[in-house]
């Protein structure tokens, strides 16, 4: 599985958060995402995981253009993941079952 993003912007109100971001990430590759707190690393994840709509720029999955506004988010989801900071893991779960 390939992802691509091309020149993703998101903004709240005034405040631009993402400006032109560009990425790829290879199967089985691995990236890590570095930066301040506020500087947009969580706010990409959820552009990707369509859990917040993008206002320009679009992201690929394979040869699916997952920014489309058709697109299945439900099917998307199935395939890629996200796994949010501690205060919203179930802290009586092992890591796979909050996984799971």
């Amino acid at each position: 599985m390939k992802l691509r993003v091309r020149g993703v912007q998101k903004a709240f109100d005034d405040k631009h958060v993402l400006r032109g971001i560009d990425l790829d990430v290879a199967t089985h590759e691995v990236v890590c995402l570095i930066g301040a707190s506020g500087s947009g690393k969580s706010t990409l994840l959820k552009c990707i995981n369509l859990l917040v709509p993008v206002d320009a720029g679009e992201v690929w999955l394979d040869d699916l253009r997952i920014t489309d506004r058709g697109a299945d988010a439900d099917l998307i989801r199935s395939r890629m993941a996200i796994v949010f900071q501690s205060f919203n893991l179930f802290p009586h779960l092992s890591v796979i079952q909050n996984i799971t």
